[in-house]
């Protein structure tokens, strides 16, 4: 919990810098980039935490860690600078291990590091793997063990070393030796998160002035491995998709609607799953679901994308979250065919991630075409007949923010000039600063009533066209004349149409 709501407020934090890093002139920008190295520091603490108390969400594949190793070596030399030399030792006919491999890069470069800083006037950091057999007498001396065929990676250097008090106490979260603001002290806490929760092992041996040894044990498989390579470099993109983010936290929310809206991206809104599946229902085009996994409400994040997908079959799903619960992760690792951008993220990071689960779904559209063509041709009832005039300028009066902001949206999507506001006074004021041609309100509102309003705007401006939206449509009475249109709640975005071609041709039948 802690860790969702940190990364959460890393987001707000993050976003925001990040689309201010192209507003500030030239002499504030290492101001704004110290700020996001602060965040990004903030984000490897909380993924620290997350993996000492083993509830990091992991990808484990069959592959190869000699592989692994040998790609690290440029980043090695690059963090551990030219006084340390660095020597690997693969052993040939390495076994195939099932882990994270980018979680191990991780490890492997935190144990680099802390030997680093055990040899202050350099030194040799030797980094080994071995096929190991863990027997029923080890697993008898070390009871948290299970006996059987490990792969090993040992980090060993020969730097100051520790005494027994602080050998006994070295996978503790926060306990370190380093002067204070340098070192958190999670370093081997995650890397013993990391090995338990792949159902491995984890040893450190070190003795005073003579170096130490950290030994890290991965379980072997059978499986075949999975090649894996390094991304090439990509310019980060954006498209004219629409996405619809589902986020409680209303901070976040909105600098990520902000970042997604930057990419050139069509936003809808929901602050819980419900919510979004009110917006899906009502006809909505949506490429992509983007949701948090923890929110609030009886409807959970899994299962409102198995409903979208009933609703939109090619809907992209991608979930985001600080901290993933049970709810898409099991026995630590990510459910099939589940895509996840961990919290805090940037936005290359988010870019990228949408970018490939939309083109991941169009690829899968295209697959089906040639089948959906040799069915029926006829359109499907209630299909959206093109779009609204985008003449048409509307105020829209609605209390409840959530329905306010999510019908704006559906509105602006047709093509409407679209103002939105909450009460009857202010709904007023708009009025007599600019001109509107529909006026589109809640019956029930703070203070005076939509009924109320209505009269007030007619007399003032009697061109204008002025529709009711009410969840007690069949037992309202309107003055005679008053109500041109009553959309009766929950509407659909066909109805928000016909509403708004009304409005630009009160004469026209729809």
């Amino acid at each position: 919990g802690v860790a969702h709501d940190f990364n959460n407020v890393l987001q707000v934090i993050g976003s925001n810098l990040q689309l201010l890093q192209r507003e500030v002139p030239g002499g504030a920008a290492p101001l704004v980039n110290a700020a996001l190295g602060a965040v990004e520091r903030g984000a490897k603490l909380s993924a620290q935490l997350l993996a000492f108390a083993r509830k990091q969400p992991l990808q484990p594949i069959p592959f190869d860690v000699n592989r692994r190793i040998s790609r690290m070596d440029d980043l090695l030399r690059r963090s551990l600078g030219e006084r340390i030399e660095i020597e690997t030792v693969l052993a040939a006919g390495l076994w195939t291990t099932m882990a994270d491999p980018n979680q191990l890069e991780n490890v492997v470069l935190n144990l680099a590091i802390n030997a680093r800083d055990a040899m202050p006037g350099g030194g040799r950091l030797t980094i080994e793997t071995a096929n190991c057999t863990l027997d029923d007498a080890y697993a008898a001396v070390a009871s948290d063990v299970r006996p059987g065929q490990y792969v090993m990676v040992a980090v060993s250097d020969d730097g100051t070393g520790m005494p027994p008090e602080v050998l006994a106490r070295v996978f503790e979260p926060f306990y370190t030796t380093k002067p204070e603001g340098q070192g958190t002290g999670l370093g081997l806490s995650m890397a013993y998160g990391f090995a338990k929760q792949s159902g491995g092992h984890i040893r450190v041996y070190s003795e005073p002035g003579q170096g130490t040894t950290v030994k890290l044990y991965l379980p072997r498989t059978m499986e075949q491995e999975v090649a894996t390579v390094a991304p090439p470099a990509q310019t980060v993109v954006g498209g004219s998709e629409t996405i619809l983010v589902v986020e409680d936290d209303l901070a976040v929310q909105a600098s990520v609607v902000r970042m997604l809206q930057a990419l050139g991206y069509r936003t809808l809104r929901a602050n819980d799953a419900q919510a979004a599946l009110t917006v899906l229902q009502s006809g909505a085009k949506v490429d992509l679901l983007f949701t948090d996994v923890v929110m609030p409400g009886p409807l959970r994040s899994p299962e409102l994308a198995q409903l979208a997908r009933g609703i939109h079959p090619r809907i992209g799903v991608l979930f985001t979250s600080g901290y993933t619960q049970n709810a898409i992760v099991h026995a630590g690792r990510l459910d099939a065919g589940v895509e996840l951008l961990s919290k805090p993220y940037r936005q290359e990071d988010l870019a990228r991630k949408v970018r490939r689960v939309l083109d991941q779904a169009a690829a899968a559209t295209e697959r089906e075409a040639p089948q959906a063509a040799a069915g029926s041709t006829q359109r499907p009832t209630g299909a959206t007949q093109g779009t609204a005039p985008s003449t048409v300028r509307v105020l829209l009066v609605e209390d409840q923010q959530d329905l306010r902001e999510t019908t704006q949206q559906l509105l602006q999507m047709l093509g409407a000039y679209t103002v939105a506001v909450a009460c009857a006074d202010d709904a007023e004021a708009a009025l007599e600063t600019e001109r509107y041609d529909l006026l589109l309100t809640d019956v029930s509102l703070p203070g005076r009533d939509g009924i109320a309003l209505a009269v007030s705007a007619r007399q003032r401006h009697p061109d204008l066209y002025i529709a009711f939206a009410t969840g007690y449509a069949g037992a309202r009475e309107f003055p005679p004349g008053l109500a041109q249109s009553v959309l009766a709640k929950p509407y659909s975005i066909e109805e928000l149409q016909q509403l708004l071609l009304r409005a630009h041709d009160p004469q026209a039948q729809v």
